[in-house]
């Protein structure tokens, strides 16, 4: 057999399709609800099968509503829901891996009965593809084959791995905390490192809590820590590039309060996951171009694109806008909180040598109206554009999540609120690189001998060895022996003297 296989395996990302889909969520509470004031909605994919044609996922939809009762209390109940969908494309493949992202586009509270509330959320759910591409290439041991080789750099997916580990965050408050009315919890991956068989994620963890004092006033405080897990992948070194994803599962969020000689302690468990895929790039020897001593050959060609993972971006910037209050809302006299913070991003480019970051910052403003002595609420959004440097080109691609920290509201006037805040932005990104081999060759016909024991090649300037041999079906050798005052490629046009053995 003049021909073998000599297949190789490369790393192809593509974004999967983009959809939405509707939720309900009833949250049930211990109290007569007189008003929802604000809720805090996230959600999180939690099991996944990729077959053909289909990534079937499942999750959960957390919702931490804060409400008022009718003497004017406020409290706070907790629901999680679940989910299922799926994204269909034919170029889902059995065994591929998939990122799952969820994000909450808009919810709308139906109704108020009693003790429970039904909330429907609208997610959009999106993610990457990870697929290993199988591409055909030749190997030749046939003396009569002549192959001209080359070196091409190949990206191969390595595996993943994940964990779920908790962070605590401790902080002590002057005042005696009477209730926690409810937690905001990020995560953000800021660094990641491969050794020998393993991968290391650091980042930060953090999170607001929202609490009554003893004196019945509304406080919060914002904490922050910082992570590094290591993830065991088998075939990892040193070289290999490591990308990675962390996710707060806010359902199992835990909250604990104790007393102190003065004051309280706030003890928050916060779980996540983390997520880390491994890539390594490799050199891989192919045959660039060949030709038969002996047969004609036909040649197939296979072009094929592969992703390379580029090192973590960020993209961090303050944010401001305002809102002013319609005549027909109560004005505000007292800011008493702020709650159901997040940020949404909607677009991603880079241009100019920039990434530049668009969505939308969101925060519910809960107040106090001194005339009615009521309490109520308004949410504002703010669109925002941030930007930075970047090595990137307009053909990267882009996986952004975002994170939304020091929410601060003030109002003027009372009917003026103005809001200012911090959007960090965590930017993964991949290149494709496009290559070609020769993926096919057939013999075909048996090339006619020689019938003449010498002929004179008219070469070009900057033909190489290689183009003469190839024209004249001759080694590279035989053509460099026979023209030893030749040197390549070819300075000015040539003639080149090509002998042939005879056959007898």
């Amino acid at each position: 057999m003049s021909f073998e296989s000599n297949n190789f395996k490369v790393v192809k990302k593509t974004f999967l399709p983009k959809g939405e889909l509707s939720v309900d969520c009833v949250v049930k509470t211990d109290d007569e609800i007189a008003r929802v004031q604000a809720v805090s909605i996230t959600a999180t994919e939690d099991n996944q099968e990729v077959s053909e044609g289909v990534v079937s996922f499942t999750g959960h939809v957390d919702i931490c509503m804060i409400y008022s009762l009718e003497n004017g209390e406020v409290a706070s109940a907790f629901s999680s829901c679940p989910i299922s969908s799926k994204f269909v494309d034919e170029g889902i493949s059995a065994g591929e891996k998939a990122i799952v992202k969820l994000r909450v586009v808009d919810h709308n509270i139906d109704s108020v009965s009693g003790s429970e509330a039904k909330i429907n959320v609208t997610l959009e759910q999106s993610g990457i593809l990870i697929s290993s591409e199988q591409i055909n290439s030749l190997t030749s041991a046939d003396s009569d084959v002549c192959v001209k080789e080359d070196e091409i750099s190949v990206v191969r997916y390595i595996g993943s791995a994940s964990s779920q580990p908790t962070e605590t965050v401790e902080h002590s408050n002057r005042q005696k905390i009477k209730k926690i009315l409810g937690t905001e919890t990020g995560v953000a991956v800021k660094n990641t490192e491969a050794g020998a068989g393993f991968v290391s994620v650091g980042g930060d963890v953090f999170t607001r809590v929202l609490f009554v004092d003893e004196d019945d006033r509304f406080d919060s405080v914002q904490l922050y820590d910082s992570f590094k897990e290591e993830l065991e992948i088998e075939g990892v070194t040193r070289e290999s590039m490591v990308e990675a994803f962390a996710k707060i599962l806010n359902s199992d969020v835990k909250v604990e309060v104790e007393d102190e000689e003065r004051g309280s302690k706030i003890k928050v468990a916060i779980p996540f996951n983390v997520t880390a895929l491994a890539y390594e790039e490799i050199s891989i020897k192919t045959i660039e171009d060949l030709y038969s001593l002996t047969h004609e050959v036909e040649v197939s060609t296979e072009s094929f694109n592969m992703s390379k993972s580029l090192p973590i971006e960020f993209v961090d910037g303050k944010i401001d806008g305002s809102l002013t209050l319609d005549e027909n809302q109560p004005r505000i006299d007292k800011i008493l909180f702020t709650f159901g913070s997040s940020v949404e991003v909607t677009n991603a480019t880079v241009s100019n040598g920039e990434i530049v970051v668009e969505g939308i910052a969101k925060t519910c403003v809960v107040y106090l109206n001194d005339e009615s002595g009521a309490i109520s609420s308004v949410e504002i959004e703010v669109p925002f554009s941030i930007l930075d440097k970047t090595k990137a080109t307009s053909e990267t691609m882009l996986n952004v999540d975002a994170v939304l920290t020091d929410v601060d509201v003030v109002v003027k006037k009372g009917r003026e609120i103005f809001f200012d805040a911090k959007v960090k932005a965590i930017v993964s990104l991949s290149e494709d690189m496009i290559c070609a081999v020769i993926s096919s060759a057939d013999m075909g016909d048996t090339l006619a001998d020689p019938d003449c024991a010498m002929q004179v090649v008219f070469a070009k300037e900057g033909d190489t060895l290689w183009d003469v041999a190839k024209s004249s079906r001759v080694r590279e050798s035989d053509v460099a022996r026979q023209n030893p005052e030749l040197s390549f490629p070819l300075q000015q046009n040539s003639d080149i003297l090509i002998f042939y053995q005879r056959a007898k």
